[in-house]
């Protein structure tokens, strides 16, 4: 089960372990920024026929103002094991 995974299955209670500071704020944007990445790379391998894995995550980037570096660590933390 990936990280992602894991919040995802925490559903309501995620919320309330970040309003006790178990889990820090910014976890939140990172699961909001790597849903749009998803997306991106589903919109995207409907077009090209294969993953354009990078292009997703420089849209996103783009999309979000943040860093290339910051997507792609985000998206290594929510796919580790």
């Amino acid at each position: 089960m990936t990280r992602y995974e894991a919040i995802v299955n925490l559903g309501d209670d995620f919320i309330k372990l970040m309003g006790k500071s178990i889990i820090p704020v910014h976890i939140l944007d990172w699961k909001v920024y790597y849903e749009a990445y998803l997306k991106q790379t589903e919109l995207l391998m409907k077009q090209y026929g294969k993953p354009r894995k990078t292009w997703a995550a420089g849209m996103v980037a783009d999309e979000y103002s943040i860093s290339e570096r910051t997507m792609f660590n985000i998206i290594a933390f929510m796919e580790a094991v």
